[in-house]
Parts: structure tokens; C-alpha cells; sequence
């Protein structure tokens, strides 16, 4: 893997790219390979950061978040229903996976639909949100 890990504009950063996506991913992250994987590479680096496809779409989150010693999730604001990020933590967190904490992208602090909302349908979140102003 040494030999595919590429240089970055930042000092102190390089990037390993993911290649071709094998034929069944999860088999990968389910054996060995990987913890070896990270083993050598923290051998080599201070810090190994792996990206990960979205957590409620796929069962690799969980699986590679728990061959690593944390994870920060990241959200985008608006881009998904407070429902839907409570099953994405509570799914790491049933795997045993500890969270770091979060970061949440494209929030804008202009945005007033920001901040209490709540929701009153079991279905589409976006359209049952009502938002109230702060007393």
C-alpha cells in the first residue's frame, strides 16, 4: 500500500485513493486485512483518517468504524431529518463504535429554520417539521 499513497498540497497530509471497488466491500472490512491494514499504516503516520460511505446506506460504516479506535460523524445541515441522524449514532453506537464527536457541513447561521425543530409524522421528516421562534 506504501507505494499508492500520494502527496498532498498540505504539508504533513497524504492521501492512499480507494481504487477499484471490489466485488462485495463488506467482505473486505469483515476480516483481518483491514486491522492490519491500519496497523501498519499508523506504523508509518501519527494519525490515519478513513472515510466512509454514509452510515444507514451500507453496513461498512459500522464495520470499519469498528477496526479503528473512534469516528467523528458528519452530517450535512438540512440534509438530513434529526431522526435519520439518531439511527445513524445509535447504529454506531449498537456496533460498539465510539464517537468522537460530530461535524456538521454546510450550515449556514443566516438560515432561521435552523434550531427547534420538531417533527410530527413517522414518515418524511422535511415535511412534517414545524419550526418555532426561541422564547
Amino acid at each position: 500500500w506504501e507505494d499508492d499513497v500520494l502527496a498532498t498540497d498540505f504539508k504533513g497530509l497524504s492521501v492512499l485513493p480507494a481504487g477499484p471497488v471490489p466485488p462485495n466491500p463488506s467482505e473486505l472490512l469483515s476480516n483481518d486485512r483491514l486491522q492490519t491494514f491500519i496497523e501498519s499504516a499508523l506504523s508509518a503516520y501519527d494519525h490515519v483518517i478513513v472515510d466512509s460511505p454514509p452510515v444507514l446506506d451500507l453496513s461498512d460504516a459500522p464495520s470499519l468504524a469498528r477496526a479503528v479506535e473512534g469516528c467523528v460523524f458528519v452530517t450535512e445541515a438540512g440534509g438530513v431529518s434529526v431522526r435519520g441522524v439518531k439511527r445513524a449514532v445509535d447504529r454506531l453506537k449498537s456496533a460498539h463504535v465510539h464517537v468522537f464527536g460530530a461535524v456538521v457541513t454546510k450550515f449556514d447561521d443566516g438560515n432561521e429554520t435552523y434550531g427547534y425543530a420538531y417533527g410530527y409524522d413517522y414518515g418524511d421528516d422535511s415535511r412534517a417539521s414545524k419550526t418555532r421562534e426561541p422564547a
